[in-house]
């Protein structure tokens, strides 16, 4: 109850003073702080609405983990403490574990929405965690592996991990056992302090924030190809989307589906412009051959799709049809 009362504090002093009487005034909190690349790109998302639905709906955006921490956020939206959240649907997938299907997907969010992709999935995050999905921001950006050393490959020319420690969570566990890792289960806040110590020689991280968390002095080679895709959804608790009118959602949507198109160009440029830096500090960007990084891709995606096979079987077939070529 102390964290309700806390975040409920949080949004009575951020109410905005003067608005228009008829103007729906929405919270929203983040995963992360706003100085992550992905949080600068959700932030575009909010100007949109507020400069498209001037005297209909605005959004103030109260903050990230500081004003609720990033694993109580889904309680909080579910609860409709906040309106609107922005971050990782891994960090709820105790909750909601179909959020595995986005990591796995073939397609991108534009390529999911056509599809009908984005519908089933609010469908769902309605059922389990009373939340309307507005968008997914993915970029079509992936998951890079990052090494101290660059990494011994096997006859097939995959990474042999046998012998190195990964900082790890449950997101990364299956993929890297099945390449012979041992998994080092950690916060983000102590990864650095576990690359000093010398605890790690390694971690998965996405190519666009990869300098945010801090360690690139401490890698020498990140692994190509990419795998899976990030996972940041927009969602609004459903009881407050329903309530709104019809021209607050129609703005609410309509910009969701401009950032997502948005966010497909300002990913890949960000992208670019991170492998640079990365590779001038001096890190090695070791391409796997091309059959190598096709087998690579398959079993990180083969091993998601398992794991949703085991831990929501209801709407994994569905959701793989509807999210594979």
């Amino acid at each position: 109850m102390k964290f309700f009362r806390i975040c409920i504090a949080a949004v009575v002093a951020f109410a905005p003073f003067g608005a228009a009487a008829d103007e729906v005034v929405l919270k929203s909190v983040s995963t992360w702080p706003s100085s992550y690349a992905v949080v600068k790109e959700y932030l575009r998302f909010v100007d949109r609405v507020n400069e498209t639905g001037q005297g209909v709906v605005r959004i103030e955006h109260v903050g990230g983990p500081e004003v609720v921490p990033a694993d109580q956020q889904d309680t909080a939206i579910r609860n409709g403490v906040f309106d609107i959240q922005f971050g990782a649907a891994s960090y709820y997938s105790g909750v909601v574990p179909e959020a595995d299907a986005l990591k796995a997907s073939e397609l991108s969010p534009i390529e999911a929405r056509k599809a009908g992709a984005i519908e089933l999935l609010s469908g769902i995050w309605r059922k389990k965690l009373n939340a309307e999905v507005l968008g997914w921001m993915s970029g079509g950006i992936g998951f890079y592996l990052y090494l101290t050393e660059a990494p011994k490959l096997t006859d097939e020319g995959v990474p042999d991990l046998r012998g190195l420690k990964l900082r790890s969570s449950s997101a990364y566990k299956d993929w890297f056992e099945a390449m012979g890792a041992t998994n080092v289960m950690m916060a983000p806040p102590e990864t650095f302090s576990a690359f000093e110590r010398g605890m790690v020689d390694g971690l998965a991280a996405t190519g666009i924030n990869f300098r945010d968390v801090g360690v690139t002095k401490f890698i020498k080679a990140r692994v190509s190809p990419a795998v899976w895709q990030i996972d940041t959804l927009i969602v609004m608790n459903a009881g407050k989307f329903d309530s709104v009118s019809e021209a607050a959602r129609k703005v609410l949507v309509d910009a969701a589906i401009a950032q997502e198109a948005q966010t497909m160009d300002a990913y890949r440029i960000q992208a670019d412009e991170e492998a640079a830096e990365i590779a001038k500090s001096g890190v090695q960007l070791v391409e796997l051959s091309a059959d190598a990084g096709a087998k690579y891709k398959a079993l990180a995606h083969e091993l998601v799709w398992e794991r949703l096979a085991r831990n929501a079987p209801d709407n994994a077939d569905a959701l793989r049809r509807a999210l594979s070529r």
